[in-house]
């Protein structure tokens, strides 16, 4: 009995003991659970806000693209099922375009370089007409590098204004920002006129002035309008062969000798084109390249070629630079061009249209750049196309295409296309060619349809303006011809060298 009593006690506080384990046990299980919920319960909701902000931001930049038209690729589309088949597949190469309209532009604010490229006698009208070369006019022509540029400004051709229109005018109107009407006439005194830092600058002595490099380029002769408007000369003659007699006592100097000796024409880094007899009295004349009778050519002994090199001669004495003089094709060629801080290449007696022997555009362009190019330092390089009457436009065309896409392309370059048609009204005194069409219509319509297209024709037309690159987003609208002078300085001003 004894120890039956014994067994059941130890039996009690057995059980007891293993209940209080049981018990301690259980509340440990539960504490341990209910910290793990805790931590799922953060895990899950920290899950859920950020599927919730995801779906935000999405639903923010959704917005965001539909309101500021930012897309890529696959984000533009259009009715596929309201379309036929055959007007999907035009569509959907207008996709592409659409698309690349769309995106953004990458890279600086401002350009550091300016490259403009100047066609002299070719307008929207001449595009128009050459941009469907081929005989399958559905494919349309994807060849014009221009057609690809972003931007595109109308440039008013004042011209059509009621007072006499000379060259001359118009090119410093273009390149120095002066209205046309405004432009300073050249003075018969000479020796009246006043130093060269008070009359206006061009965009490309402003260029200097601010310490960018600077070139010029053109299949003319270097001494045309557009160079005496670049250049800042105070002259309308060439050479000194049509100068009037006596002016050379009062102080005057023709286009070629100011370019050569003017702080214009000293500073600038390349200048190519032809020219040669205006700069020399004596000149080899060949049956590919003959003196151009038509233009001015000089009979007082001079050869400003080699005053050039004496000139940059006694510069490098003072500042070490590494300068040439070339005048054959040849030697432009084999020029090792990026090792020098000078360029004068003269390479025709006349215009180079008139030697048969004279570089391309794309060659004069490229050797101009490697000149231009140096670490740190920005440049302003403007390429004159003339396309004289009678020439082949296409192939006009064709060639500055493919000058311009064979370009170095990086980011921090604004390159500028000028199509204008270089066709100026006869200078009258109180009417344009446009006013006197309209006043003589009778007499017109008693034309022949041809001789009526004709004039019109002949009539001046709107610049068109193509613009790629930082800022190239200002190129835009109707705008007056002095704009172009305006946005360059503009920009120029702006830009910052390299590191």
């Amino acid at each position: 009995m004894m120890k039956s009593r014994i067994r059941e006690r130890l039996g009690i506080s057995f059980g007891h003991s293993l209940a209080m384990v049981t018990t301690q046990r259980t509340k440990e299980i539960c504490q341990i659970v209910r910290l793990k919920s805790t931590q799922v319960f953060f895990v899950a909701g920290t899950c859920l806000v950020t599927v919730m902000v995801t779906l935000f931001c999405i639903g923010f930049m959704t917005r965001y693209e539909v309101e500021n038209e930012v897309a890529n690729v696959a984000d533009v589309d259009y009715w596929k099922d309201r379309v036929a088949s055959s007007q999907k597949i035009w569509y959907d190469k207008g996709i592409e375009e659409l698309n690349e309209a769309l995106r953004s532009p990458k890279g600086p604010m401002y350009p550091k370089n300016v490259r403009i490229f100047v066609v002299q006698g070719i307008d929207g009208r001449d595009l128009a007409a050459y941009r469907f070369p081929a005989k399958d006019l559905s494919q349309g022509n994807t060849n014009y590098i221009w057609d690809q540029f972003p931007h595109l400004v109308r440039l008013k051709n004042s011209c059509s204004q009621q007072f006499p229109c000379q060259v001359d005018r118009v090119s410093r109107a273009l390149w120095s920002g002066i209205p046309l009407d405004k432009v300073p006439e050249s003075q018969p005194d000479c020796g009246k006129m006043t130093n060269e830092t008070k009359n206006p600058l061009s965009i490309l002595r402003q260029a200097q002035l601010v310490g960018l490099r600077t070139g010029f380029v053109t299949n003319q002769r270097i001494t045309g309008y557009t160079a005496a408007a670049l250049g800042n000369t105070n002259s309308n003659y060439e050479c000194d062969e049509r100068m009037p007699l006596g002016s050379s006592t009062t102080g005057c100097q023709d286009i070629a000798r100011q370019l050569i000796s003017g702080e214009t024409g000293k500073s600038l880094n390349v200048i190519i084109g032809g020219g040669r007899q205006m700069l020399s009295s004596l000149v080899p004349k060949t049956k590919w390249d003959p003196v151009d009778e038509l233009l001015c050519e000089s009979n007082d002994g001079r050869n400003l070629l080699k005053e050039w090199r004496n000139q940059k001669l006694k510069e490098s004495k003072v500042n070490p630079i590494r300068f040439e003089l070339v005048q054959r094709t040849d030697e432009l060629e084999s020029l090792n061009a990026s090792s020098y801080d000078h360029l004068l290449g003269v390479m025709a007696n006349g215009d180079l249209s008139g030697n048969l022997k004279a570089p391309s555009l794309k060659l004069m362009v490229e050797k101009s750049l490697q000149v231009m190019e140096k670490q740190g330092q920005g440049y302003l390089l403007i390429v004159e196309q003339f396309v004289q009457s009678g020439m082949d436009k296409l192939k006009e065309l064709q060639m500055l295409n493919e000058t311009l896409f064979n370009l170095h392309k990086d980011q921090d370059t604004l390159t500028l296309v000028l199509m204008t048609n270089a066709i100026y009204p006869k200078a009258r005194l109180d009417v344009s060619e446009e006013t006197e069409l309209i006043s003589n219509l009778p007499e017109t319509f008693k034309e022949s349809e041809l001789e009526i297209q004709q004039r019109l024709y002949e009539m001046p037309s709107e610049s068109l303006l193509f613009a790629h690159g930082p800022k190239s987003s200002i190129f835009h609208g109707i705008r007056k011809e002095t704009f172009l002078a305006h946005a360059v300085s503009h920009v120029l001003s702006k830009s910052r060298p390299s590191p």
